[in-house]
């Protein structure tokens, strides 16, 4: 019976854990082939799309997906709240509208991308937020 009051508290515990880690997003799953041509044509489903890898500054400089902006992930709930023009100046893009443009976040394998895209969710980027989970290790690994 005691073992039972155990795991029961130790799941709670563990699922606090992992909601505070990696909230909770409506960001939609992108491939390989999808992250390689919306790196080309900046466009998927009929939606203009910007890329942010929120990996940090060194990781971003040693490579990242053509055409991939950085914005780190530790910075990006301040970054949402900058004004446009403060936003532009800081990391040298603008942040897409809510309404007609997307945002598709990346970092080396997933878990960091996965907290930025619930900072995007709760920022209203919910409609057109994706997200390429398998990150800079699959893309790195396979050139075109």
């Amino acid at each position: 019976m005691n073992y039972f009051f155990y795991f029961v508290a130790a799941a709670i515990v563990l699922k606090s854990i992992i909601t505070r880690l990696f909230p909770m997003s409506s960001a939609k799953p992108i491939s390989l082939n999808e992250i390689q041509s919306i790196s080309k044509t900046g466009e998927h489903n009929g939606h203009k799309l910007i890329i942010i890898d929120v990996r940090n500054p060194s990781e971003f400089s040693a490579g990242h997906v053509p055409n991939a902006h950085n914005v780190p992930v530790d910075d990006l709930q301040r970054a949402l709240a900058l004004p446009k023009d403060k936003f532009r100046s800081e990391y040298n893009f603008e942040l897409p509208t809510k309404d007609d443009e997307g945002v598709v976040v990346y970092c080396q394998r997933g878990g960091r991308a996965a907290r930025a895209a619930g900072y995007l969710a709760a920022a209203q980027y919910a409609d057109n937020l994706y997200i390429y989970s398998p990150g800079w290790s699959e893309f790195s690994a396979n050139p075109e």
